[in-house]
């Protein structure tokens, strides 16, 4: 981390002003990445299923050589074993990204399905403070985890598309607002 800069530090200069210049510049094509990926949704999931297919491919492949260069031992075997089934399971990714995404969907769906229920019987139970928005938080989470467990497979295609641009869209946009508020920072610090 660097050093927190206090009001006073803030410098307006041309290195500063490019920075921060460049900072939004940056914010603005992540958020129009994030829009592309939400208008094309299906090909950002496929995208994205095949990648991690050849990553848990890569990761299988370097398990199964460590399991092999090292061969002593019930250890390096069960390494062995879990790199082979990494191997497998990012060969499917890769040649069936329809299948990994329906395997994403179903697993997204759960966790949904699980923390709505959490969240809502905490809530019911406890009757902390607010406790009615999590209520609320913990029934919609459930609905929409059984939405998506009813609509698969064909939820599964824009599903995760659909959480990479939502991300890509919030990144841009908080990198936009932290350029502009040093921008603000700096022309107020700035000497008259």
């Amino acid at each position: 981390m660097g050093p927190i800069l206090e009001r006073g530090d803030v410098t307006a200069g041309p290195a500063r002003a490019a920075s921060t210049s460049s900072s939004f510049f940056f914010g603005m094509i992540l958020f129009l990445l994030g829009v592309l990926a939400l208008i094309f949704a299906d090909v950002v999931t496929t995208a994205s299923i095949i990648v991690f297919g050849v990553l848990l491919v890569v990761g299988g492949f370097v398990e199964v050589a460590m399991g092999v260069r090292q061969h002593a031992g019930h250890r390096y075997f069960l390494a062995f074993l879990s790199g082979l089934l990494s191997i497998a399971v990012g060969a499917v990714m890769i040649f069936r990204p329809a299948v990994g995404a329906a395997g994403s969907g179903l697993l997204i769906a759960g966790w949904l399905f699980a923390t709505g229920l959490f969240r809502g019987i905490t809530a019911i139970a406890d009757r902390y403070r607010y406790w009615g928005w999590d209520l609320v938080y913990g029934i919609l989470s459930i609905v929409l985890g059984l939405w998506l467990t009813a609509s698969l497979p064909t939820s599964a295609m824009w599903l995760l598309g659909t959480v990479v641009g939502i991300e890509l869209l919030a990144r841009g946009i908080a990198v936009m607002g932290a350029s502009l508020t040093l921008r603000r920072l700096e022309r107020a610090a700035a000497p008259a």
